[in-house]
């Protein structure tokens, strides 16, 4: 037999649960379209806000892109002007290299017209210059160091020893009437400024005849008279070596010596600043 069981129990009063009633007043409902309308405003601005930000950027990027062209264009003019101010320098530096090689060329002249007078406030009475050589100095490159071994490390002062550059030679011989004026002639040329002094030397000296021989003339007398010899001379050779100091140096020598020619280029190669 089947039994059936019905709960009546939620049918008393005492067993009856509170059912929440809906609430009354303002609430929202499906159809109501304010939300979607204020989601959609929002959006708008939102995009707005994003489309402004877009164009702003845009119109910044344009400026900043004009001004980094203005500047480009006013870099490679200013890498022109670079560029013709390098030239310029260079040109400059050929210029000035150029007259310093011509002022080395005057700067090394010593002309005989000076020598000749400066032999000629030197020598003593009674010694005569016959002959006068020049040789000039045989130039040797340096040899340069292998390329294996290191150069040891100089200090400046021994960088800034350069030795001189060699100087022509000069030797000249003639007669004296004494070993003693070709003792004094020989300390004059060792102290002149023209020549070096450790390089002038007696090179030779001895007595010899006289060449100067003395003839009488035609006479009406029957005798002859007897002609005197005269005294021995000493013949000599002298060595030397032109001073290595410039002409620049000698500007006061020069001067006295009668080079004046010489003397005007130096100094307006000096005013040129190039000296």
């Amino acid at each position: 037999m089947y039994g059936l069981d019905i709960n009546f129990l939620n049918d008393r009063p005492e067993y009856k649960k509170d059912i929440p009633k809906p609430v009354s007043g303002r609430g929202l409902s499906l159809e109501d379209p304010r939300p979607i309308l204020i989601g959609a405003a929002v959006a708008v601005a939102v995009n707005g806000l994003v489309a402004g930000g877009w164009f702003y950027l845009n119109r910044v990027n344009t400026k900043l892109q004009a001004d980094l062209d203005k500047l480009n264009a006013e870099l490679s003019k200013l890498n022109t002007q670079i560029k013709d101010i390098e030239a310029i320098k260079e040109k400059t530096k050929t210029f000035k290299a150029e007259a310093k090689a011509l002022a080395t060329v005057f700067d090394q002249i010593k002309p005989w017209s000076a020598l000749l007078g400066e032999f000629g406030t030197l020598i003593p009475s009674g010694v005569k210059i016959v002959s006068i050589e020049q040789k000039e100095p045989k130039i040797v490159a340096p040899a340069a160091p292998p390329a294996s071994k290191k150069a040891p490390k100089r200090d400046k002062k021994e960088q800034a020893a350069v030795p001189p550059k060699p100087t022509a030679t000069i030797s000249f011989s003639g007669t004296a009437d004494s070993y003693g004026q070709i003792n004094d002639f020989l300390l004059l040329l060792q102290n002149s400024p023209f020549f070096q002094g450790e390089k002038t030397k007696l090179i030779s000296a001895a007595k010899k005849p006289n060449p100067t021989r003395l003839e009488l003339q035609e006479s009406r007398s029957t005798l002859a008279p007897d002609i005197p010899e005269l005294p021995q001379v000493v013949e000599y050779k002298i060595e030397t070596n032109l001073s290595p100091l410039g002409a620049s140096e000698l500007l006061p020598q020069l001067k006295s010596q009668g080079a004046i020619g010489l003397v005007d280029r130096i100094e307006i190669l000096t005013q040129k600043g190039v000296f």
